[in-house]
């Protein structure tokens, strides 16, 4: 299910809770056919749904009628995985500085996740669109 980012999205949803189990799900059935590893298909999914979270929670802030897309890859060396959206970006330097947070903390523990999981993370907002880029190396 190789797919490229200058193809169609894998997936269009809205920006809710709700829909982030759909790419969940979406992202599930195509680990599972790719035959990843499990480890791998969980820190992909743990990665996947935080950052999807955090669009949905910050980006789109309670606003409705915001949409994620979602491209996927999925290749010998390499998961790749691509969130677009059009919510308020990410402050600059986020993704490149390793956060602290408290275990008991109610959030900001986000971030640390999504780098915990991932071996490479790309983020540039462009006329007026966000890009994550997600990589997991097999």
């Amino acid at each position: 299910m190789p797919r490229s980012p200058d193809e169609e999205p894998l997936s269009v949803v809205e920006a809710t809770f709700d829909d982030v189990r759909k790419l969940a799900a979406l992202f599930r059935e195509a680990a599972e056919a790719a035959g990843l590893q499990e480890r791998v298909q969980l820190d992909c999914e743990l990665a996947l749904v935080e950052a999807a979270n955090n669009i949905v929670e910050h980006g789109y802030a309670g606003t409705t009628g915001g949409k994620i897309s979602f491209w996927l890859a999925i290749v010998p060396a390499e998961v790749r995985m691509e969130l677009r959206d059009q919510g308020k970006p990410v402050p600059s330097g986020q993704f490149s500085k390793c956060q602290q947070f408290e275990l008991d903390a109610p959030d900001g523990r986000g971030t640390t996740i999504i780098q915990s999981c991932i071996d490479q993370i790309g983020y540039r907002t462009e006329h007026g669109e966000n890009r994550l880029v997600m990589i997991k190396q097999l």
